[in-house]
């Protein structure tokens, strides 16, 4: 979770992309390609996991106050490992975690 808030964090003030955490995260809904699956999966946002939720929220808290330290040194871009997508040659990885991987461009500037 920490990762994909830092995604979104990194995200904000760059060319190409929104300049909300809101916008950020909702992202591409207008042509149903989202950018962060979870927010367009069609299943119901009810907290159904107390403990996971507590965690969510201090990350949110932390990440909007920026005492979320960015273990993805960077990334924009992240995909899940079981996957290989075609555009990730085109960025530098930054790092991994047990789920996914995580990118940012070459040359700094978001696409």
């Amino acid at each position: 979770m920490q990762a994909v808030a830092s995604v979104v964090m990194n995200r904000l003030g760059h060319a190409g992309f929104p300049d909300t955490v809101c916008a950020v995260v909702k992202q591409g809904t207008e042509t149903r390609s989202c950018q962060f699956s979870w927010w367009c999966d069609g299943r119901p946002d009810t907290v159904q996991e107390e403990t996971q939720y507590a965690q969510a929220k201090e990350i949110a808290r932390k990440a909007l106050n920026k005492q979320l330290p960015d273990i993805t040194r960077g990334a924009m871009y992240f995909h899940d490992r079981t996957v290989k997508p075609d555009w990730s040659r085109e960025y530098t990885k930054t790092a991994e975690t047990g789920m996914f991987r995580f990118y940012k461009p070459h040359d700094g500037s978001a696409k």
